[in-house]
């Protein structure tokens, strides 16, 4: 598992738009190291102006795809956190050993943490809702959480889409910051001659070049999914809004029904430029037919008349 180079490219724009300034403290799900080569890595720090990268934080970086591999805890620091952990049964790189799919009851790690990633573990974890919720209880009100996961070809029990994201946003208020596709293309690493003697074929001798590419079926279509030798994953940055605990997720009237009002209106909102879900209320409704008078109503209908007839004449 690893904090691959579609997410450095997410963190380094997360970072240039001010996200990054309140972040102190973040946890992982898994016990995650920097997937990408040393190259490539500095060029994408070159890329977004960072000024604080030391090549000595990072020694295990040039070993890629070998091991030891480098951990992602000191990329973080360099991006400013000052407290980092992770979760992972199997304990590695120092992780808290909690199996993620029993529920975190330990209240002291409870809205501890300004970030919490997942780069492909909840995919892994059989009782993946159980590991949202976790995530949900580590996040601070107002921090964010990174979610990366696999659409297709993916190798763990689940794949997900966005109406998983978009259905866990609007049953728990989280603001969506960022969201997009995440397109894997592979190739060979053909210039190093030590991974060049690696079976052909295999996982650890592919690069993926990564690409964040906006949530559009019509892009996906274009991709010849046999010769391309694609991945598709997919991206969600969420800004937690409340202390509230997580809620389960129901798909088309079943959840309005669960939680009390007749649905879900999606909203835009300023500073930082992100979305949500409000839900309207029967009171709200209610409130507001009770504003709207007759004679408003008409001239609206009359007007939209108008409007209507003035189109069809200017066609003939």
């Amino acid at each position: 598992m690893g904090v691959s180079e579609g997410a450095i490219k997410l963190y380094f724009e997360l970072f240039d738009r001010g996200l990054f300034k309140n972040i102190e403290s973040v946890v992982e799900m898994g016990s995650q190291e920097l997937h990408l080569t040393k190259d490539a890595f500095e060029g994408l720090v070159a890329a977004a102006g960072i000024t604080n990268y030391r090549e000595e934080d990072f020694p295990d970086l040039p070993n890629w795809p070998e091991q030891p591999r480098s951990s992602s805890k000191p990329f973080y620091e360099m991006l400013g956190a000052k407290k980092y952990s992770s979760i992972d049964l199997n304990g590695e790189h120092g992780s808290i050993p909690l199996d993620l799919n029993q529920p975190l009851t330990d209240a002291s790690l409870w809205g501890k943490y300004d970030l919490v990633a997942d780069h492909g573990t909840n995919e892994h974890v059989f009782n993946v809702v159980e590991a949202y919720r976790t995530m949900h209880r580590l996040c601070k009100p107002g921090g964010l959480m990174v979610h990366m996961q696999d659409v297709y070809g993916g190798n763990g029990y689940y794949n997900f889409d966005t109406a998983f994201f978009e259905g866990m946003a609007s049953a728990n208020g989280y603001r969506i910051l960022f969201s997009s596709f995440v397109l894997n293309l592979m190739r060979k690493y053909l210039n190093v001659p030590e991974i060049r003697k690696q079976k052909a074929g295999t996982l650890d001798s592919r690069q993926r070049d990564q690409f964040l590419i906006p949530l559009s079926q019509e892009l996906i279509e274009v991709i010849n999914w046999s010769k391309d030798h694609a991945e598709l994953g997919i991206c969600y940055v969420f800004q937690k809004q409340s202390d509230d605990d997580f809620k389960i997720a129901y798909q088309g009237s079943f959840q309005s029904e669960d939680q009390g009002n007749l649905g879900y209106q999606l909203q835009f909102l300023p500073n930082p430029p992100s979305r949500t879900y409000i839900p309207l209320l029967v009171a709200d409704l209610e409130r507001e037919l009770g504003a709207i008078r007759g004679g408003v109503v008409a001239r609206h209908l009359l007007g939209r008349v108008k409007k209507r007839l003035k189109s069809r004449l200017r066609l003939r």
